[in-house]
């Protein structure tokens, strides 16, 4: 808990949220643009493409997981430094 913040959770980290749940709706959508009906030779580049498309938004994602929890950290250090202890 933070207390320095209304709502108990800093700007950055509602930020960092944000992009996750983001980042999680662009997923989801990724994996439902597959073709499903679509054969050939245009549907296998397609699908290769949104492969790696999707390969470049998990790596996004884990970075995402490392900010939030880094900003978590640094929110904690924030809230102690203002109520006076030394954090952890």
């Amino acid at each position: 808990m933070n207390e320095s913040w209304p709502g108990e959770i800093s700007p950055a980290r509602t930020q960092v949220l944000a992009a996750i749940s983001t980042m999680a709706l662009a997923q989801a959508e990724l994996r439902a643009a597959f073709p499903v009906q679509w054969r050939g030779a245009g549907a296998e580049a397609y699908a290769t493409a949104l492969t790696a498309l999707l390969h470049h938004a998990q790596a996004v994602m884990a970075g995402l997981r490392q900010a939030d929890a880094v900003v978590v950290l640094a929110d904690r250090q924030r809230a102690a430094a203002l109520a006076g202890g030394a954090g952890p």
